[in-house]
């Protein structure tokens, strides 16, 4: 900005253009705010109270300002950062529990369909882990197949979105982000899988061939 900033006196500024407006669009020379730089961080707070002094002396004890730093800032943008972070923790939680409830759904239908052919296959010799186990990678296979989906859709939203966003300001996914979302989603498929998994492991082989 050096190029396009001139440094002039504040009335020579108000007797040129007039160009501050105050209350009621009436002409007000006063200052509404002011930048100041300091030389080191270390004499940051003690010119920062100085300043207070001098400001606290001007406006006749009256402390109707305040101050705004670097460090303020970068407060402020850390902790909007924090707030969107948790924001979309929470929704993506939201998100993980529905579907896992979804998948638990479907895998406790599939078995009420398949209760003949599970007491056909206990009568033959499976175990209660072949069982279990064949429900827990139906269930996670669900769980990938939208986990995978779902990482496809987020790339080509960011991608769409990287085309019409400002270049400084472009989003982007990392793989780190890609392999959590799907390792969440794999745990997801085998969490919501246990309960159907428990069921279809405890049919008695002769209840489940005389299921109608």
């Amino acid at each position: 900005m050096k190029n396009a900033t001139v440094y002039i006196p504040l009335n020579t500024m108000w007797l040129k253009f007039r160009s501050v407006q105050g209350t009621n669009n009436a002409p007000d020379p006063r200052l509404s705010n002011m930048s100041m730089k300091i030389a080191s961080v270390d004499l940051l707070e003690p010119a920062l109270q100085q300043a207070r002094n001098v400001m606290m002396h001007t406006h006749k004890g009256i402390e109707d300002f305040a101050f705004q730093t670097q460090e303020n800032m970068a407060d402020q943008i850390s902790s909007s950062i924090r707030n969107a972070r948790m924001s979309g923790g929470i929704i993506s939680a939201i998100s993980l529990l529905v579907g896992g409830i979804g998948i638990m759904n479907i895998m406790l239908a599939s078995i009420t369909e398949r209760i003949r052919e599970i007491g056909i296959r206990k009568a033959v010799g499976a175990s209660n882990f072949n069982v279990f186990t064949q429900i827990i990678v139906e269930s996670v296979v669900i769980a990938v197949i939208g986990g995978v989906a779902g990482l496809a859709a987020s790339y080509g939203l960011v991608e769409i979105l990287s085309m019409i966003s400002p270049t400084e300001n472009t989003p982007m996914i990392t793989i780190q982000a890609m392999g959590l979302a799907f390792a969440f989603s794999a745990l997801v498929g085998v969490l919501a899988g246990l309960i159907p998994a428990f069921r279809a492991a405890k049919l008695h082989p002769i209840q489940a061939l005389r299921y109608e």
